[in-house]
């Protein structure tokens, strides 16, 4: 390993997408020390319940031991606090594959102490503007926050650096609200639509989550300040797939009672769809104003013709007016998403180093 470079590597969170990363980063070893003379040392993880840190770089055994005792729910130290700790070395990379907006403050900390930061988490790049204005910039890398591994934020940095001019983004960017606008479409009962989306492990513990629309608008809120747009979460037009009084229901009293929404949503949908258009939840950036929603995209339109499930960016821009330019693909998903932060993570490191 003498003539490999090591990155340290500090993991925020242990769930799903952290667990494949771990897994993804000792499987790749051999790739990258060829590819990239590159050595991934993880110094340490931490969870909502505890942390381990060895600054010397945990073994691969013990990163699976971790593993292990993670899957069956253990604690990893009787340590409460995942902080970020002093002894981690200064060119660490601190990511953050959690769901929750109190690491913002851990990530700012670390960039002011000359790390870089990954995020698959969409809340501190979707929160306050401040903290926008303290990650996000050329040692904080956050592709998965807006399509899982599409390379969305990629080109969308290629686009701005090229001196194009985006015009407009629209995009499909929930795989769960694509798949309940395609049941709609073919006239699938909300309420059926919304249970059976449930059973299929397409939305959130609770539906709600994914109806409200707010995944979605934060994503897009992430693409319209890489614009320059300087918008808070509250200045984003956001259609809710639901009432605001049914927030107090149980989740089995709003799956019961979704039924009741059958007949408006029927009726939102066939005003969308009326001349063969596609009915799609959206979202439109242009004007220096963001909207997410439902909408009736043409049929042969690059938004109307991808399959429900996926997720897809159009760039509208000078140079790709008549044709936009679009990212499509599978748009969630664990092992993706993890290999999403992989790629960032070798590619921040690659930048650090030079």
């Amino acid at each position: 390993m003498n003539d490999l470079y090591v990155q340290p590597v500090f993991l925020l969170g242990l769930g799903g997408v952290g667990r494949a990363l771990a897994r993804q980063i000792l499987a790749t070893r051999d790739r990258h020390a060829r590819r990239n003379r590159l050595h991934l040392a993880i110094v340490g993880v931490a969870d909502r319940t505890s942390s381990i840190v060895e600054p010397s770089g945990l073994s691969d055994a013990a990163v699976r031991d971790l593993l292990d005792r993670k899957s069956r729910g253990e604690r990893l130290t009787p340590d409460p606090r995942p902080l970020i700790p002093d002894s981690l070395p200064p060119h660490t990379i601190v990511v953050d594959t959690t769901a929750t907006d109190a690491t913002a403050l851990w990530l700012i900390e670390a960039k002011a102490r000359g790390m870089g930061v990954v995020l698959a988490n969409k809340l501190p790049l979707a929160g306050d503007l401040r903290w926008w204005d303290a990650i996000a910039d050329e040692r904080a890398r956050w592709e998965t926050t807006c399509g899982a591994a599409l390379p969305v934020i990629s080109t969308l940095n290629t686009l701005l650096d090229s001196g194009d001019e985006v015009i407009r983004i629209e995009g499909s960017l929930s795989g769960t609200l694509g798949f309940l606008s395609s049941q709609l479409e073919a006239g699938v009962p909300f309420g059926q639509a919304v249970r059976d989306a449930k059973a299929r492990g397409y939305t959130e513990p609770d539906p709600r989550q994914d109806l409200g629309g707010l995944d979605a608008a934060r994503k897009a809120l992430i693409l319209a300040r890489m614009l320059g747009y300087r918008l808070e979460m509250k200045d984003v037009a956001v259609e809710s797939l639901y009432p605001p009084e049914m927030d107090a229901l149980s989740v089995d009293e709003f799956l019961r009672e979704a039924d009741a929404l059958d007949a408006p949503m029927k009726q939102r949908a066939a005003e969308l769809t009326a001349g063969g258009r596609k009915l799609r939840y959206a979202a439109e950036i242009a004007d220096g104003r963001l909207r997410v929603g439902l909408v009736g995209a043409a049929p042969d339109s690059k938004l109307g013709s991808i399959r429900s499930s996926d997720s897809i960016v159009v760039f509208h821009t000078r140079y790709f007016g008549d044709n936009p330019l679009a990212v499509s693909g599978r748009g969630a998903g664990q092992e993706v998403t993890a290999s999403g932060v992989l790629g960032d993570i070798v590619s921040l490191s690659r930048a650090m180093r030079r």
